[in-house]
């Protein structure tokens, strides 16, 4: 019950007393009576005059604490007249200005902050303090996948780690950290995409080291093939093929994208392949769509990746009864090409170092067919992998060409 309950409940008491108090007048007049009733009338009237200058007051501050409660930061309290009340209203509502500041301050931080996380290139995960994730920003979107999911799920609070995607030349550093949130450690994950500056630092190691060799290499090999003869002759001829291999990698050319039918290219290179496959006792089936799948490309280099995945396709098949399909088709987003064979198949412990440079399977392997494909891939703006179906142990290599 409010003060001014009480407040009435008392002049009911007051006004039922001078009630009595008049009845036993009207009874037996006396002065005392009288007199009593004079003192009930002044009374009456001083309480109304402290009811406007207490309890009204009061009220108003009642008031104010309900707006505060509400967060209508907007309203003022007017002054009562009364000076002691009106130093608790002035001390309120230079209170309730500086919260209204401080509220609008960290509105616009706030909003600040979430258009910085939607805007940023790294993924941010926010999750509530029992570690479940309750939002994602677009390129967290973009980057997740059941293989970073694990690895978030394994990584401990406070720590970071480095992956790469399996089957794919992506490389990502996981953080988990946290911040402090009303007295708790409020968890979330940074995804941060290493695969573009990881690629160039190497691109440009192995440019040098691969030059560097091929020189020595090369020069050597010139200044005594001619006093040599028969095998030896062979053999460093031979030796310097191989190193010239090499130094192939690092001269492929800037792409002359031109716009161009995806399923036209492919079409233009099936002889070329249906000839390897032949040779190799392998078949090959096409499944092109009649749709126009308009894309910008380098039709040169891409014949190159297209022949180096057949290859590829064509040495895991092996002794096999082996078939090769190509597809071409239209996605919500993009054009894709996909090369599926059913090859011996790409281990989980081999599919995430494809694509490393110089990284081979092969007994006899050098490494330089899927980092060819993987430099003229990204030259292109494309995305792509190379996995395993556990499901159907097919292996398809799945290039998207995302329009620019």
């Amino acid at each position: 019950m409010r003060l001014k309950h009480y407040f009435l409940l008392l002049i009911m008491g007051i006004v039922i007393l001078a009630g009595v108090a008049l009845f036993a007048t009207f009874q037996s007049p006396t002065t005392l009576f009288y007199c009593t009733e004079a003192f009930v009338v002044v009374l009456l009237v001083y309480l109304w005059y402290f009811y406007r200058k207490t309890i009204q007051p009061y009220d108003t501050l009642i008031g104010g604490m309900e707006l505060v409660r509400d967060l209508d930061l907007t309203t003022r309290l007017a002054p009562s007249g009364q000076h002691e009340t009106d130093m608790i209203v002035r001390t309120f509502n230079d209170l309730l200005a500086r919260l209204r500041s401080e509220h609008l301050k960290l509105e616009e931080q706030y909003t600040f902050l979430n258009l910085l996380i939607e805007a940023s290139p790294m993924g941010v995960i926010l999750c509530d303090l029992d570690g479940h994730v309750i939002s994602k920003n677009p390129a967290a979107q973009k980057m997740l996948s059941s293989a970073i999911e694990d690895a978030m799920l394994a990584l401990p609070l406070g720590e970071t780690t480095t992956m790469r995607t399996p089957g794919e030349p992506r490389l990502f550093r996981i953080s988990h950290l946290s911040f402090p949130d009303r007295g708790f450690q409020h968890p979330f994950y940074l995804i941060e995409s290493l695969t573009s500056e990881v690629r160039l630092a190497e691109k440009a190691a192995y440019e040098r080291v691969i030059r560097l060799i091929a020189h020595e290499v090369n020069n050597s090999v010139a200044g005594i093939i001619g006093s040599l003869s028969g095998d030896e002759a062979e053999r460093l001829t031979a030796l310097s093929a191989f190193v010239t291999r090499f130094a192939d990698v690092v001269k492929i050319p800037q792409p002359q994208l031109q716009l161009c039918d995806l399923s036209e290219e492919v079409e233009a290179c099936r002889p070329f392949l249906e000839n390897l496959c032949t040779q190799a006792q392998v078949v090959i089936e096409f499944h092109l769509t009649d749709a126009a799948l308009p894309v910008h490309l380098d039709a040169v280099l891409f014949q190159q990746v297209l022949i180096n995945i057949v290859k590829n396709a064509i040495e895991s098949i092996a002794d096999r009864q082996g078939k090769i399909t190509i597809t071409t088709m239209a996605t919500e987003s993009a054009s894709q090409l996909v090369v599926t064979d059913n090859g011996q198949g790409i281990l989980p412990s081999v599919a995430k170092n494809l694509f490393t440079p110089f990284f081979s399977t092969k007994p006899q392997g050098q490494g330089l067919g899927l980092l060819l494909i993987r430099d003229i891939l990204t030259a292109h703006h494309c995305s792509f992998s190379l996995l395993t179906d556990p499901k159907d142990h097919l292996t398809r290599f799945t290039i998207q060409f995302i329009d620019h």
